[in-house]
């Protein structure tokens, strides 16, 4: 009898309270290293998905190049320039057309593109200065063609599943950003967008793509009509569209739907905003203001979630990763189509 009373109470032994928190902490030790590991590999497939957003970009380039033998404008017809060249007028009539616009039926989108009016306006936006110079809004406008509506999709291709900003144009701006001003539509953002000129106030004069020098001409601009064959310096060393967060400190990430005010493209190595750190990538700091990760400092800079760097896409449809700590001469060289220059090898 007294062995079977000591075999049933060592059967009803349970832990002891240093016992579990043995346990307790060995489980907490092996979450702690599983996490990072975990994280890496999520943002390595967010990583692998943006390229592959890229990819799928640069096929839809080629196959507009193939079907008109010239790649698609980064927009058309700007009505929101800052300044007119005496030797290059803005066009009679603004229709503020994204160059994204135009590829929508190469991204499995024909659906959106079948709905959109190319003889109305994109976008309302039409700067005093621009119809003092004798440009007139599209009519239909961006409302009444249904143009405007057509931005409240969300395309998945042009979201990096990496960014956890807001996707769409915060209704308080949708006045200034928005296609048909203050209570219209909401429109959603693009996470990329086409590589432009930023330099000074160039790219901010209407046209400018068209009288830019080779040493800044970029693929992409305003009314750009770029062909293979232009791309002198080789399409594998030329950029043709960058990364952008889709938060911005000063002024606002674009729809991938209608051009608009700072709406224009990605510049790496632009250096409109001079008080900004003027060139490179993964720049959080404008001006004095305290630095906010993942809220690019301005409108035209490249920026991303990926650690260290951004995706790009090159003229040829190949899609690089590029690390922030490049080198900006190299990095303004790989901008241009035509600059003559000797691109170098991308670290």
């Amino acid at each position: 009898m007294p062995a079977l009373l000591k075999k049933e109470n060592n059967l009803n032994k349970g832990f002891t309270l240093i016992e579990l928190l043995v346990v307790i902490a060995i489980i907490a030790i092996l979450i702690g290293l599983l996490l990072p590991a975990v994280q890496k590999v999520r943002a390595a497939a967010a990583n692998m998905k943006c390229s592959n957003n890229f990819k799928q970009l640069g096929v839809a380039l080629h196959n507009y190049h193939s079907t008109f033998e010239k790649f698609p404008p980064a927009g058309k017809s700007h009505g929101v320039a800052n300044t007119v060249s005496g030797t290059n007028k803005p066009d009679p009539i603004a229709y503020n057309h994204h160059g994204l616009m135009l590829l929508m039926p190469y991204l499995e989108q024909e659906s959106i593109y079948k709905k959109w009016n190319p003889a109305g306006a994109s976008c309302n936006t039409l700067r005093p200065n621009l119809a003092a110079a004798g440009m007139v809004l599209a009519n239909p406008d961006a409302t009444a063609s249904g143009n405007a509506a057509l931005s409240a999709n969300k395309i998945a291709t042009l979201i990096c599943p990496s960014d956890n900003g807001n996707q769409q144009i915060d209704t308080i701006d949708l006045a200034t950003y928005g296609p048909n001003g203050a209570g219209g539509v909401q429109p959603y953002k693009t996470s990329y967008d086409f590589v432009i000129s930023a330099g000074g106030s160039s790219e901010l004069i209407s046209n400018y793509w068209k009288i830019a020098p080779s040493s800044v001409r970029r693929i992409f601009g305003e009314n750009s009509e770029t062909k293979v064959n232009d791309i002198t310096d080789g399409s594998s060393n030329t950029l043709a569209m960058g990364e952008q967060t889709l938060e911005t400190f000063n002024g606002r990430t674009g729809s991938w739907a209608y051009k608009n005010y700072l709406g224009y493209g990605v510049d790496p190595v632009g250096t409109y905003n001079v008080t900004v750190p003027a060139k490179g990538m993964n720049l959080w700091q404008y001006n004095t203001n305290p630095p906010k990760y993942g809220q690019r400092a301005t409108w035209y800079t490249a920026a991303s979630f990926h650690t260290g760097g951004c995706n790009f896409l090159f003229g040829d449809g190949s899609v690089k990763f590029i690390t922030e700590n490049i080198d900006l001469t190299l990095l303004g060289n790989i901008c241009t189509m035509a600059g003559g220059e000797v691109p170098g090898s991308l670290p």
